[in-house]
């Protein structure tokens, strides 16, 4: 029986140990959901202490703009007194005088208030000084220009635009500037407001766009502009600056920039009134950024002495101007739009010899199709995700062609060729991209390959369908002179660039079979340390240098200049060293 009650006292036991693990498992269960709750709550509190801090401080703030102004108001008010007591004085020394002249002489001088030989001396009571206050507070009241005096303090403005209620034009100088927080003060009334630097003279007004704010900035830095932007937001609709603007901040997106001495930067959607303006420009107008959606607006609108056009979509914020040389008509830059923007390229009512296409992942074949219709295009840059498209699309006058990988972000134009044909750089693409090239339609007769660190025997094989190449160019990414094998089925081949990325040891085997298998080769160019460069030179020498008919043959070596002083003593019949 003992057995027994003790083994019912075990189960006992184990059920109410198995009922206690089930509370704590609940219980357990409760602080996960408690520690879920409080998480977020001590974000809240957190963000909480947040506000508090940060009212606080505008507080603080607060507290210190009411005391510039009290204090603003305080010396208003003494400079009142002031004028009132000078005022006084003035009137006092008239009466002294007045009694003077019109006492007999030995007749002590008393008040005199009637003629003397016809001549009245009139006094008006003064009025108290709480009354010339108010008259001063009224005169401000009606004031609409005001040009705040170099002297004048930040605290001192911020205090006085509060008595300006009507102001509709400012001008402001630089040391008064200060932080900016005045900015926030600025009347609804106000429509132009002049900023200048210290050693500006003449201020140059904006004029006006729109029902908002015009803003000019002379001679100023050029962060003052993301202090207007931050404090003025979408309230300036015409930015007129001489400060480089390379980023427009996205409160100006909807304002019209322009850069002295001749850029100009429209918002999408400008005005009618704003387009024929532009027209009259003239010479004034050099580089134009405007909204995709407005170029089919500017058909014969451009100005006449435009150079650079870049067409943008809204959110870009940093204007990509392309390049732009003496004898090139229009150069024009794209940025991130459609693939239907190259079809108004033709109807622009100008020559388009440069064009430079950025973020455009939407192009196709046939929305490059349409630069056939520009004829006069010389220079034309694109990535390399856009080569395969530009198969037979390229204008009859092309050039030159750049073609540039995802982390290029300048394009590096070729040399162009004097005997024509097409010249092509390839900027931080894949080694396969060279491929694409024999495909294009036309004759590539120069190439230049930058930063392809990938280069094999295999990726340059392509080449060897290039059978008018003439020049070649390699630079950052040779791996070895073996790789160099596919060019010597380049028989056109007459000059060989090697830089940036040629190896200290030079296998001299490969490239004597090179210079000897391309026979009009005679312009060899490396960038190399000065063992290379002996080593080769001394193959140069010895090997048996004639062009195809049997001439002899003088290859012309170049060096980096401090090896070319070295080696210009160890010249010999065939070689020819020069400096890079």
């Amino acid at each position: 029986m003992e057995m027994t009650d003790v083994s019912e006292d075990l189960a006992a036991l184990r059920r109410e140990v198995s009922a206690l693990r089930e509370v704590v498992s609940a219980l357990r269960e409760e602080m996960s959901a408690l520690r879920g709750v409080v998480a977020p709550l001590r974000e809240k509190v957190t963000i909480l202490n947040e506000v508090v801090a940060k009212d606080n401080k505008e507080t603080k703030k607060l507290k210190g703009e009411y005391a510039a102004l009290h204090d603003a108001m305080v010396r208003l008010e003494q400079a009142v007194v002031e004028e009132r007591t000078t005022r006084q004085t003035v009137v006092e020394d008239l009466r002294q005088e007045v009694r003077r002249r019109a006492a007999p002489s030995g007749r002590p001088q008393g008040k005199i208030t009637k003629a003397f030989h016809d001549v009245t001396v009139q006094t008006e009571p003064q009025p108290p000084a709480d009354s010339d206050t108010t008259v001063l507070r009224e005169a401000l009241r009606t004031v609409t220009t005001f040009d705040a005096p170099s002297a004048l303090g930040e605290d001192q403005l911020t205090a006085l635009l509060q008595s300006l209620p009507r102001l509709e034009e400012l001008t402001v100088r630089v040391p008064s500037f200060g932080t900016g927080r005045w900015l926030r003060l600025l009347p609804t009334s106000l429509r132009t407001l002049y900023v200048a630097g210290p050693e500006v003279t003449k201020p140059r007004w904006p004029g006006w766009y729109g029902n908002g704010l015009s803003v000019s900035l002379q001679g100023v830095a050029a962060d003052t502009i993301s202090h207007l932007a931050t404090e003025l937001g979408s309230r300036i609709t015409l930015l007129v600056t001489d400060a480089q603007i390379t980023t427009i901040p996205s409160q100006l997106r909807g304002a019209i920039i322009r850069v002295e001495p001749d850029t100009v930067i429209l918002p999408a959607g400008v005005g009618d009134s704003e387009l024929t303006e532009l027209r009259s420009s003239r010479e004034t107008v050099k580089r134009l950024s405007v909204s995709a959606a407005d170029l089919p607006r500017l058909r014969e609108q451009l100005p006449e002495g435009l150079r650079r056009l870049n067409i943008r979509v809204p959110k870009v914020t940093e204007p990509r101007w392309p390049e732009w040389y003496e004898d090139d008509g229009l150069s024009v830059s794209l940025q991130g739009v459609a693939a239907d923007t190259i079809s108004h390229l033709a109807d622009l009512g100008r020559t388009v010899k440069r064009l430079e296409i950025y973020d455009c992942p939407d192009l196709t074949a046939v929305s490059l199709e349409p630069l056939t219709r520009c004829p006069e295009l010389r220079y034309l840059s694109v990535t390399a995700a856009d080569l395969p498209r530009l198969r037979g699309q390229l204008p009859e006058g092309l050039r030159l062609l750049n073609v540039r990988g995802p982390e290029v972000t300048e394009p590096r134009w070729p040399e162009r060729s004097p005997w024509g044909g097409l010249s092509v750089s390839l900027q931080g693409v894949t080694a396969d991209t060279i491929s694409h090239l024999a495909d294009l339609g036309r004759t590539v007769t120069v190439r230049e390959i930058y930063d392809c660190p990938d280069l094999t025997a295999g990726s340059l094989e392509p080449l060897t369908r290039c059978p008018e190449l003439e020049r070649l160019s390699l630079s950052g990414g040779v791996p070895d002179t073996g790789s160099l094998e596919p060019l010597t089925r380049c028989p056109k081949l007459e000059s060989l660039t090697l830089s940036g990325g040629v190896p200290d040891t030079v296998s001299l085997e490969p490239l004597t079979r090179l210079v000897k298998s391309c026979r009009n080769l005679d312009h060899l160019c490396l960038h190399c340390t000065a063992d290379t460069g002996r080593a080769v030179l001394t193959a140069l020498k010895e090997a048996d240098l004639r062009y195809s008919d049997g001439r002899p043959r003088t290859i012309g070596l170049w060096v980096p200049e401090e090896l070319c002083r070295q080696l210009e003593s160890q010249e010999g019949d065939g070689v020819k060293v020069w400096k890079c």
